[in-house]
């Protein structure tokens, strides 16, 4: 999933832009520009409670479960 890594962001590592150290031609991340997060986290948080502990981000969830294929 790594692009070429220059020797230049090795050295700033913590400066750069993730769009300079990923492929951004990876299907993964093409697909994570196509879905509607916003329209997705309104459609879901409907279904959390407000009362006991404080969920995991639905974006994270979301992610997680495409990475493993379950979606």
């Amino acid at each position: 999933m790594l692009g070429k890594i220059r020797r230049d962001l090795q050295q700033n590592l913590f400066k750069t832009k993730l769009t300079e150290i990923i492929n951004t031609e990876h299907p993964l991340v093409k697909l994570a520009g196509e879905i509607s997060w916003d329209k997705m986290e309104s459609e879901l948080e409907k279904l959390f409670s407000e009362n006991g502990r404080p969920s995991i981000a639905i974006r994270k969830i979301a992610r997680m479960l495409f990475a493993q294929g379950n979606v």
